[in-house]
């Protein structure tokens, strides 16, 4: 099993709590990113990312230039740099969240996304990855790779065969 350093991102776009959602918002296009990791006085803090400025940011109806990425950033998730890839997918999808910061001791050494996890993986092997073992008498649930959002749910067949998996948000199946 691969470890979460074999297949992070090491470069991560950065920016200081003081912030504007505009100026964050400028490092992630110059960067072609969708997401940068929010530091206070050398530390990272938070992370603010295309999520934060949809789901944050917007709902507040003011100007960029005018919010502080510090109060519309999202907490940055912490996982090590040897943790396998799998229990990364199993807390990226227990947490809801896009991406893990990863971290050696106490150091920020890069993050892993979906999107990382996805390019070291087949598509089953994805979807194996992201799969939750269901506690007794409850379906297994599975992240849609298609939007990151859904929660995948089962199509059955006679004999509780499973035919398809399908997205209730986007209706991306499997």
């Amino acid at each position: 099993m691969a470890k979460v350093r074999e297949v992070m991102t090491k470069d991560v776009p950065q920016v200081d709590v003081s912030s504007s959602v505009l100026d964050a918002s400028k490092v992630m296009n110059q960067r072609k990113a969708n997401g940068v990791v929010v530091f206070q006085e050398g530390k990272p803090v938070g992370m603010f990312t295309d999520r934060s400025l949809l789901r944050r940011f917007i709902k507040l109806n003011k100007r960029p230039e005018e919010v502080k990425v510090k109060d519309v950033m999202a907490p940055l998730l912490k996982i090590s740099a040897d943790a396998s890839v799998k229990e990364a997918a199993k807390k990226i999808l227990d947490q809801g969240v896009t991406r893990l910061g990863v971290f050696e001791n106490d150091q920020l050494v890069g993050w892993v996304t979906v999107t990382d996890i996805a390019r070291d993986s087949s598509k089953q092997g994805l979807i194996d990855s992201l799969r939750r073992q269901s506690q007794e008498g409850s379906e297994d649930e599975l992240l849609c790779p298609a939007c990151r959002s859904g929660v995948m749910k089962k199509v059955t067949g006679s004999g509780g065969r499973i035919l398809r998996w399908e997205c209730p948000n986007c209706m991306h199946q499997e």
